[in-house]
């Protein structure tokens, strides 16, 4: 899987991933910064700052405008934050290529930031907050995280809190936007079909806007929650038919050697329909429709998790057998036959869904903007094919220490009647 990498004069870093036989062509534009950069008194800015980049620009005056304009070439397009990334794409037939980079680099560029627009813009995102925060499967990820990064920027909500998006000043939203929006902390992927022309088509659009200053790039350090083991459990109590629980425990950074074999542990154990947990915990005992387990990275450190939705009485005995599923791979590590499966299970996933031009674009992305090299899938998946049963149990080993262990749940439950 080839792709081409350079810069342009103004220091937005390129990536070109060009594929054959698709008809697709996905631009996608990232920043590195998310709300583990933001001040206290600013929670969930980065977010907001997202939102009022569809608000209008000097050339296309509002919403409408701008988004009647992607509309009507049958695209697909958004933005998202993360804790430490944002981006926008746009996803078009090859032939609107042109029109996509117009269109982000129009936003990104020259974005008005209305003051009545950005006043009237917090009404919808405190109701985006609330829908997550009524939602126990979108919302765990949040109660988990604060339990484990509680101390630190790490553990908030990526969107802040309804009072701190209602009491945003337009001056400070401004300069937290300048901060970091610069173009010398662009980085600009097209993946997909592309001209011949597709480097004079971005520096038509990118590379004629000054560099102003060098963006901040510092972000604030990770803390732990407290490890005394009764503060590592928290139960948002809520009136709800399934209780929503995730554990976990402290894994990696981006860049650290251990993530090939904890991402093949984790297939192993809850990635798939035959994987450990869901025949132990679903097929066997009948306590959880889902049940799955991951592993999350940031630029300083990471965690691995089991998250499942069960029944509030099923919490206790569905915590037990996961913790068993652990400690029979601590104690002997998995078969070769399991390892084997993980592997083409991993490779197959990967390839079915790189077959998609958006997709190329986010794995390269956070590969320039998070990796000290860019990794291809391919380089990626020769290094899964060299982990083994003894990489395994040694992983296993080094992450899931029980004194380590956190344990989040949404429902009708009292903390005191969990047992781990």
């Amino acid at each position: 899987m080839q792709y081409h990498s350079y810069s342009l004069q103004n220091g937005a870093r390129v990536l070109l991933v060009p594929q054959k036989d698709v008809k697709s062509a996905t631009v996608l534009i990232m920043y590195p910064v998310g709300s583990r950069y933001e001040s206290d008194a600013l929670q969930g800015v980065s977010h907001y700052v997202e939102h009022m980049m569809f608000k209008g620009t000097k050339k296309r005056k509002n919403t409408l405008i701008l988004t009647r304009e992607i509309d009507r070439l049958g695209a697909e397009y958004n933005a998202f934050t993360s804790k430490e990334y944002t981006g926008y794409y746009i996803k078009t037939e090859s032939g609107y290529l042109n029109v996509s980079l117009d269109i982000l680099s129009d936003m990104l560029f020259n974005s008005v930031f209305d003051p009545a627009e950005m006043e009237r813009e917090k009404g919808p995102i405190v109701e985006e907050l609330k829908m997550y925060r009524d939602n126990p499967v979108m919302n765990i990820d949040n109660v988990f995280e604060n339990l484990l990064y509680a101390p630190s920027s790490l553990g908030r909500e990526i969107g802040g809190t309804d009072k701190h998006v209602l009491g945003y000043k337009r001056p400070n939203v401004l300069q937290y936007r300048d901060r970091y929006y610069d173009v010398s902390n662009m980085t600009i992927v097209v993946a997909g079909a592309m001209p011949e022309n597709i480097r004079e088509m971005i520096q038509k659009f990118f590379g004629q806007q000054k560099k102003k200053k060098k963006a901040q790039s510092a972000f604030k350090s990770y803390k732990f929650g407290s490890e005394a083991k009764r503060e590592r459990l928290c139960v948002l109590h809520k009136q709800t038919d399934q209780a929503q629980m995730m554990l976990g425990f402290p894994a990696f950074d981006y860049n650290a050697k251990q993530n090939v074999p904890l991402a093949v542990l984790n297939t192993i154990l809850g990635g798939s329909f035959s994987s450990r947990l869901f025949i132990r915990i679903r097929e066997r005992l009948g306590l959880a429709y889902v049940i799955r387990s991951g592993q999350e990275n940031f630029r300083d450190i990471g965690h691995s998790f089991v998250r499942a939705g069960l029944d509030a009485k099923n919490l206790n005995k569905a915590i037990a057998a996961i913790l068993h599923e652990i400690s029979k791979v601590v104690k002997s590590s998995v078969t070769k036959q399991e390892l084997a499966d993980a592997k083409t299970h991993m490779r197959g996933g990967l390839m079915l869904s790189l077959e998609d031009s958006s997709a190329q674009a986010n794995w390269f992305a956070k590969e320039a903007l998070f990796y000290r090299s860019i990794q291809t899938p391919d380089e990626y998946l020769n290094r899964i094919d060299k982990v083994t049963r003894e990489d395994i149990q040694k992983i296993a080993k080094q992450v899931f220490n029980p004194d380590k262990l956190r344990i989040a749940v949404i429902g009708d439950i009292k903390p005191e009647s969990i047992h781990f």
